[in-house]
């Protein structure tokens, strides 16, 4: 529902995460007058990394651990544009977008999440996965269970960097929805290779 009185303040919001979709929520539930709200995300759906290694071990599907970021906005009246942002024009007060013209603001919020500095490491960028941003880590795991369900027989190694909380949590998730392919296929377990590397000397070292 739009409302009638004008537009004072422009809000904009870059990137659909947690922070923001909360935000968002908020919003819906108190809006404030001559505010306009608008997302700019590059994807719909954005995954809640806290259920990650749930749903890689098969105990979510794709909704319970994702939120429809299209939904959400229109409760808040929100404006939504799906593309990525790639710089800011801070003398225009501008969004710049790939896709599509720029994106008037008068308040600005990037929530963009982290990514890993693969850059620095030799050989990681060919030969690495990053587990962030999560929605393109998602479709290289959709891949590597596609792969393993069509090829049973095939033997998979699969290395994981990292023996912090998170590696050693995705590790056993990896293991355990493989390991349930294989049982499926009746095809032994250890047709899959799993190595966990961590520069200390033992594993959650915190």
């Amino acid at each position: 529902m739009k409302s009638s009185i004008p537009t004072e303040t422009d809000l904009v919001l870059i990137g659909g995460g947690h922070s923001h979709a909360i935000a968002i929520r908020k919003f819906a539930m108190n809006p404030i007058p001559g505010v306009r709200l608008t997302l700019i995300t590059d994807v719909y759906h954005t995954p809640y990394s806290g259920m990650l290694p749930g749903y890689v071990a098969g105990l979510y599907n794709f909704d319970q651990c994702h939120i429809d970021l299209r939904p959400l906005a229109k409760f808040a009246g929100a404006r939504i544009f799906v593309d990525r942002a790639i710089g800011l024009d801070l003398e225009k007060n501008q969004v710049l977008c790939a896709n599509r013209p720029p994106v008037n603001f008068d308040l600005l919020s990037i929530d963009i999440g982290s990514t890993p500095a693969s850059l620095t490491v030799p050989g990681a960028t060919e030969y690495a996965i990053a587990v962030k941003p999560i929605s393109k880590f998602l479709t290289y795991w959709h891949h590597i269970t596609t792969m393993v369900s069509e090829s049973p027989t095939q033997k998979m190694r699969i290395g994981i960097v990292g023996g912090g909380a998170g590696g050693v949590e995705l590790a056993f998730a990896v293991e355990s929805h493989l390991h349930q392919i294989y049982r499926n296929a009746k095809q032994p377990t250890d047709n899959l290779s799993l190595h966990l590397f961590q520069r200390a000397t033992r594993l959650l070292p915190e």
